[in-house]
């Protein structure tokens, strides 16, 4: 199914079969869209996955517990944490857009049977944000306007550069790419949240939900893509958008200032001859912990690393405060290596040690955060409520 232009105005209808029909409005088609399948393909997916002979048993097994509350028409957190740790199948495209979805609050985890109209109840409210904001791309006459859209376009080259996703032709309209998509979601944001704007690293953020929504190859869900990122990226920045608000720059830099205090408060607990070695180097850590929460890590990790600590994220209540622990626990990790360093060697490793983390090193990075987490509250840990949990999310007992 293809849009045939950039408003989201006008469609091809599909039919029960998949095939393109006779152009409609968005008033019809919403209604026939409310009448097909649309999370149904994701049992779907997971069906074909299961009876497949690939795969390990373990990774079979988390999805059959998806499976089985997806049958029951809700996800039940335990669980749906469970196969987030042990690992999203990567078989199931579909399948971490919706968990992601659920996470961050666009969908409601009990009722799967609200998805789809607030699916559409979203797309029609980003449909009446692009008509407020019509003047965008073209003969946009405001100055501020023309600087935010100047600062999103010299950000837009230097995001994931390396995959040539970003540069293609849209799924939703063959005549712009997706950094033309990319551009118009995070110019909408800026308009209709003037109290942040446009500041550069919401890019990095926007162009991982958005390249994780376009897998989904299910042409119910095509049109969707650009409002469900939309909206995920606009939760997400309500949580995270305190250390973006350049236009209040008092608040700003003290919540930046007080997770930078966090970070240095867990250091001097459980590593303290780290702490007081980065102390008589007089090296201040805002110089690039900020560079690794302000984007939750996207730019030290590479995009499939990324995604995988994302899974992780987005379970937590308190992001910013779980960021504060990975940050330690990377450094704790490395204490040996940077206590050999000088200054300017622990500047250039805080920006290149990402690339070296993978799927496996990054789930040691976040069984000891959780520890160090717990040695950090002095409780003891294997008698703690919090180990029996972390236990279950890791190991299944």
């Amino acid at each position: 199914m293809e849009i045939q232009d950039s408003s989201l105005f006008s469609f091809i209808n599909i039919n029960k079969d998949g095939k393109e029909e006779k152009k409609t409005d968005g008033q019809e088609f919403i209604k026939i869209y409310e009448k097909n399948p649309l999370f149904e393909h994701l049992i779907l997916h997971i069906k074909s996955y299961l009876n497949q002979n690939t795969g390990s048993s373990k990774e079979k097994e988390k999805v059959e517990f998806l499976s089985d509350f997806l049958k029951q028409n809700k996800f039940d957190n335990k669980i749906l944490k469970r196969i987030i740790y042990c690992g999203i199948p990567n078989q199931i495209p579909c399948l971490r857009a919706m968990i992601w979805k659920s996470l961050v609050g666009y969908l409601p985890v009990n009722d799967l049977s609200q998805w789809k109209k607030i699916t559409c109840n979203h797309f029609q409210k980003y449909r009446e944000l692009q008509k407020e904001f019509k003047e965008f791309p073209d003969n946009i006459t405001d100055e501020e306007d023309d600087k935010i859209i100047v600062q999103i376009n010299k950000d837009l080259h230097r995001t994931r550069g390396d995959l040539e996703f970003f540069k293609n032709n849209s799924k939703m309209n063959k005549k712009e790419t997706n950094y033309d998509v990319l551009r118009r979601i995070l110019y909408l944001y800026s308009k209709k949240h003037p109290e942040v704007s446009y500041v550069q690293g919401m890019n990095e953020i926007c162009a991982i939900i958005y390249y994780i929504y376009s897998l989904d190859e299910s042409p119910y869900i095509k049109p969707f893509i650009e409002s469900d990122t939309y909206y995920t990226f606009e939760l997400l920045m309500d949580e995270v958008k305190c250390v973006f608000m350049m236009n209040n720059t008092t608040y700003s830099q003290l919540f930046i200032s007080q997770q930078i205090k966090q970070v240095n408060d867990i250091l001097k607990k459980v590593g303290p001859d780290l702490y007081e070695y980065f102390e008589k180097k007089n090296l201040k850590l805002d110089t690039f912990i900020m560079r690794w929460i302000i984007v939750l890590f996207a730019r030290e990790f590479n995009l499939e690393t990324s995604v995988c600590f994302w899974d992780r994220l987005f379970t937590q209540k308190n992001k910013m405060k779980f960021l504060s622990f990975i940050s330690a626990t990377i450094l704790v990790i490395n204490k040996e290596k940077l206590m050999k360093m000088e200054m300017e060697d622990i500047f250039f490793w805080a920006q290149e040690f990402g690339s070296v983390v993978n799927d496996a090193n990054l789930d040691s990075i976040i069984i000891k955060a959780f520890k160090l987490k717990a040695k950090y509250n002095n409780k003891d840990f294997k008698k703690s409520s919090k180990f029996k949990f972390f236990n279950f999310i890791f190991n299944g007992k």
